[in-house]
């Protein structure tokens, strides 16, 4: 029973540990995660103004490209500040919200969901250009938030904050839109509060994002050759948001589950070669008896029900003893995951049919070949 209980609870912890590592690595994170290229090198200062230009041209020109932004805040870090804004009229502590800048194109080349307002179009709008510490106090730049940040704000929905004027440290802004959440960090950590600043150059130590139209590898391919010809004292640092998330989020729970899945393996391995050797012992001492039922009228299959039956009872008392303590554990484990899965009961009682049948499996030889024996050869076994 200890061998099944703690095979189940591997088993459990398995399941829990691989539906959560699939479903943070495919959950809708806010933005197109597919096809998105993030040139970090782009934003090395020892890229000087003329190289820079020269690779933003030729990358636009890859045959493949369907867009092209800068920013500093991206996916897996980038460079942002984090400052306190305070709306009219609110009470307590005003609210911490990250700071990020964004160059053209932005929302768009990410596939950002508005829900109020507008997008920065510095072409119409001059106050959508914000210079941080430079706008002197009379000039309301522009800002979007995400829903977050409207919340933290104490705005009731996305369309009242629009138009309303809130403070920061580095002076008075104004919400002109209101995008969906977009999870550049860990899947651990709840969605941080956003308000995205305009900044034609994409802001401090900007990061080049480049939306492919099909596969990025070729287009990823190009980028380094073009950037090895261009600026080739630098290096190039290009790859996709997906492995970049996977090796900054997702990599270690991804490895977790299958130390686990091994482990459970190994439980389940053990479990088996014990309850064969108790079958394989038990059925032996009790031929007389067996054919003894036999005489008296049992089929086979009543025989093989009965001795099924009476090695199954530990198997599932296993599985009930381990259902609590996987569901504790998981419980614990999902709790660190601001995005996680719910924990269906239905993966529990799965997973104590999985050991079952293991059991049955492993237990079916010994019982068929004694069930299925002649009454007369059992009787005159001594």
């Amino acid at each position: 029973m200890l061998q099944f209980a703690i095979a189940t609870s591997l088993m459990i912890g398995t399941a829990v540990l691989v539906a959560q590592a699939r479903h943070v690595q495919n959950a809708d994170i806010g933005f197109g995660r597919d096809g998105l290229i993030l040139v970090n090198g782009f934003g090395d200062r020892a890229l000087d103004p003329a190289q820079r230009t020269e690779l933003a041209t030729a990358i636009r020109a890859i045959p493949g490209v369907a867009a092209v932004t800068t920013s500093g805040i991206v996916p897996g870090g980038g460079s942002f500040a984090i400052g306190k804004m305070h709306r009219a009229g609110a009470t307590g502590e005003p609210p911490m919200i990250v700071q990020g800048t964004v160059g053209d194109a932005f929302f768009e080349t990410y596939r950002a969901r508005l829900h109020a307002g507008r997008l920065f179009d510095p072409a119409r709008f001059a106050l959508d250009i914000g210079n941080g510490d430079k706008d002197p106090p009379a000039r309301l730049p522009n800002v979007i938030l995400n829903r977050t940040a409207v919340r933290r704000l104490g705005f009731a929905r996305p369309a009242d904050a629009i138009d309303q004027v809130v403070a920061r440290d580095t002076g008075a802004v104004r919400i002109v839109g209101v995008v969906d959440d977009m999870r550049f960090g860990t899947p651990r950590d709840p969605v941080d509060a956003l308000a995205y600043s305009y900044r034609p150059d994409g802001g401090y130590r900007s990061v080049q994002v480049v939306r492919t139209a099909g596969d990025p590898a070729p287009v990823l391919a190009r980028i380094e050759t073009l950037w090895h010809r261009i600026a080739p004292a630098v290096p190039p640092v290009v790859v996709t948001v997906d492995q970049k998330l996977y090796e900054s989020f997702y990599r270690q729970d991804v490895q977790r589950s299958r130390l686990f899945m091994i482990g459970a393996v190994l439980a389940v391995a053990i479990g088996c070669i014990g309850l064969y050797g108790l079958a394989a012992f038990d059925t032996a001492r009790r031929i007389r008896e067996i054919g003894i039922r036999k005489t008296l009228g049992a089929s086979t299959t009543d025989v093989l029900m009965l001795l099924i039956g009476q090695f199954l009872t530990p198997v599932l008392i296993a599985g009930v003893i381990a259902v609590p303590v996987a569901y504790i554990a998981m419980q614990r484990w999902l709790a660190g995951f601001d995005d996680r899965v719910a924990l269906s009961p239905w993966l529990f009682v799965a997973a104590i049919l999985i050991a079952g049948c293991i059991a049955v499996a492993t237990i079916f030889s010994q019982t068929w070949r004694v069930a299925r024996s002649e009454p007369a050869r059992a009787l005159r076994h001594e």
